[in-house]
């Protein structure tokens, strides 16, 4: 007898690496003789972006960008003069495997910053930044669909079954006008991406979107300096090439700000009231078909003996889009004087991780960083900052101890108050967007063993056998125990469920 195994191909998604990498930053700077001779130092900041990333092999390859600030006043006047430099850097990752068309996400933050004055004219600044990395591929794996001549059970599960996913990295250019000449610097930029329409045509995705920029800046009017804060809307498109999809695939898409910097432009006049923007964006495509995926779990033979292993395999359901808004409060206290005004405020997120509670509600945990720069009554400038950790529930439909989510969080708007003297409240709104899957593992045959040279006693005395069944009996385990076919039993005894719903006597044929 002849047995013939059939295998059938499933892919699986593959963590090839998780993990962060570190980059220290130092910087020995004088200033050049224009700049007033540093009196007091008000803040200094590190903003870290990736300017481009690459796969090859199994080394992935990043390319990052520290913009470093330093805002100081001189004496004997309140005017904040900004210093600003740009702090470049390269790392290689060894990656578990080759894989030139993984997922990757690079989520930088700042570690610590530290900035002293040396002197009047010279600054000397220490820190560190850090990336975190994960990388996800694709994995064929192959299990067993049929064994001909064999007893086999199946049982069917919905999956993630065709998935296609990539990236794309692009840059955008676009001069965005002010409303002000004489702007003078940049206290800080930021920037986050929105995605308004996705659109499938022969394998390749249209991705369509805006980016929120908001700025801060100096002006220098009738020789008095002002800030202002822009905000601007800048369009994005890009076309992603995906072989492959189609109409029937499910697209989720999801754009990201790398990097994002401004630079000062003179307009026809020669007067300084733009700025040329440059923004890295990050684009990922997934597209996904829910398949249904019949796993082997069970085989004999009633011809011979056999030996089979078993593995765990862990599945995918077909993932749901989640975007949620959430909010966060929080304030500021000033301890140097009565506040006057808040020229701005903004807030930065680190260290996410998302957990469930025993409702099954998601919870989002991480770290704040909220900054404020303003006036007070006396009029020198002064610069809050509060680091704290915070939680919060995001509600969703569906969420179990099997479900996974790897989300990407976006500050989109920092609004405030002044409250009482020296006191400021915060609220930070945020953009919660992933995909949430639903896991499963279930134990499939991987090897089958079939020995020939070893057949089966067979009791041909009888070619039927009576047995008493027991409520909620599986066919199957009975068909087994007596080394006959599931098929034959419920021939015989005219059934039409694998299980039974009562006691009952059945007619087992010896085959």
């Amino acid at each position: 007898m002849e047995i013939k195994i059939e295998k059938e191909p499933i892919f699986l998604s593959e963590v090839i690496f998780d993990g962060q990498t570190e980059q220290g930053v130092e910087l020995d700077y004088i200033l050049p003789d224009y700049y007033p001779d540093i009196f007091k130092i008000l803040k200094c900041s590190l903003t870290p972006g990736i300017i481009s990333y690459n796969i090859s092999g199994t080394q992935l390859y990043c390319d990052g960008v520290v913009y470093i600030k330093v805002l100081y006043a001189s004496e004997n006047n309140s005017a904040i003069n900004c210093v600003e430099q740009r702090y470049t850097y390269s790392k290689t990752i060894e990656l578990s495997k080759p894989a030139e068309k993984a997922t990757v996400r690079i989520s930088p933050k700042v570690d610590y910053v530290n900035c002293r004055a040396i002197s009047g004219r010279r600054i000397d600044i220490r820190g560190a930044v850090s990336c975190k990395v994960k990388a996800v591929s694709s994995r064929k794996s192959e299990i067993i669909s049929n064994a001909e001549n064999l007893e086999i059970k199946k049982t069917p599960i919905l999956y993630c079954g065709d998935k296609l996913s990539a990236n794309r990295q692009f840059v955008v250019r676009e001069d965005i006008e002010t409303g002000s000449g004489g702007i003078s610097s940049v206290i800080y930029c930021d920037a986050y991406a929105e995605t308004t329409e996705t659109k499938i045509i022969s394998d390749k995705v249209i991705v369509k979107g805006e980016a929120k920029v908001k700025a801060l800046y100096l002006i220098k009017k009738d020789g008095e300096d002002y800030t202002e804060v822009m905000d601007a809307t800048v369009p994005l498109s890009q076309i992603i090439d995906l072989s492959g999809v189609s109409d029937s695939h499910s697209c989720s898409t999801n754009m990201r700000i790398m990097d994002c910097s401004l630079e000062l432009k003179a307009d026809e006049n020669g007067e300084i009231r733009m700025f040329g923007c440059d923004m890295t964006v990050d684009c990922t495509v997934t597209a996904i078909i829910e398949s249904t995926l019949a796993v082997l779990n069970d085989v004999y033979s009633t011809e011979f003996d056999i030996e089979y292993t078993k593995a765990p395999m862990k599945v995918e359901y077909a993932p749901q889009n989640m975007k949620k808004q959430l909010s966060l409060k929080t304030n500021l206290e000033c301890g140097e004087g009565s506040l006057s005004e808040i020229y701005d405020c903004r807030c930065d997120i680190s260290n996410i991780i998302c957990r469930r509670n025993t409702e099954n509600e998601l919870i989002v945990v991480g770290q704040c960083s909220v900054q404020a720069i303003g006036k007070l009554s006396n009029g020198n400038t002064v610069c809050l900052d509060k680091n704290q950790p915070f939680e919060i529930v995001a509600e969703t439909a569906v969420f179990t101890e099997n479900s996974e989510i790897d989300p990407y969080i976006t500050i989109t708007d920092t609004s405030f108050s002044i409250v009482g003297e020296n006191t400021i409240d915060v609220r930070v709104s945020m953009s919660v967007e992933g995909m949430l899957y639903q896991t499963r593992t279930v134990d499939v045959i991987k090897d089958i063993i079939v020995f020939t040279d070893k057949p089966k006693h067979k009791d041909t005395d009888y070619a039927l056998k009576m047995y008493y069944a027991d409520e909620n009996e599986e066919i199957w385990s009975i068909a087994k125990r007596f080394n006959t076919s599931l098929q034959a039993i419920m021939f015989e005894n005219d059934l039409d469920c694998e299980k039974l719903t009562a006691p009952c006597m059945l007619l087992i044929p010896i085959v």
